[in-house]
């Protein structure tokens, strides 16, 4: 038996890797296409394919997309007032009614990394995003975590906490006094 591995990467903004592997098993015709298979997709990308969800339906304001994704004990500390933990129904009310003012939504996760324990995950990452509401834009990076739990074969967004970064500080601070003795 003989195995062949070929590696080429691609250069540029995605520095793209592809593998390809074959082998030629004895008695097998050369040139005859062998069977392809999709990898499975793992627990982590499952966690992730969430989280992508929940942005898109906020990107296209699909009520029906978010709720499909949030457990029914769902809570969200949001980085828009109110600036306190919400229950759903706060929550969704505070969010729905964004959507009526929304006019353009953008965004990018940034460091995404997620940890499954059994039933529950939890995702961290930072978003970017701009928005435009009421004709104002805003350009905003928060710190995410999205808490998850496994219901039937999918999972499902218990908790959202959203942290805006602080404002850059200026350059030139006053000089700090001290207490002379």
């Amino acid at each position: 038996m003989r195995d062949q591995f070929t590696r080429s990467r691609e250069t540029g903004t995605g520095n793209k890797v592809t593998r390809q592997f074959s082998a030629r098993l004895a008695g097998q015709p050369q040139g005859q296409p062998q069977e392809q298979t999709k990898p499975e997709p793992s627990v982590e990308d499952g966690v992730k394919d969430v989280v992508i969800k929940r942005l898109d339906a906020i990107k296209n304001k699909d009520e029906a997309a978010v709720r499909a994704l949030l457990d029914e004990d769902y809570t969200k500390f949001d980085d828009w007032p109110p600036f306190k933990r919400q229950n759903a129904k706060e929550a969704l009310d505070n969010e729905f009614g964004a959507f009526k003012v929304l006019s353009s939504y953008t965004y990018e996760l940034i460091d995404f990394k997620s940890n499954v324990l059994g039933e529950t995950a939890l995702a961290t990452f930072q978003l970017h995003y701009k928005t435009t509401m009421r004709n104002r834009q805003f350009d905003v990076t928060s710190r995410v975590t999205t808490v998850l739990k496994k219901q039937d074969s999918s999972w499902k967004i218990v908790h959202e906490h959203y942290s805006r970064f602080p404002e850059q500080q200026p350059q030139f601070y006053a000089p700090r006094r001290t207490m002379q003795p």
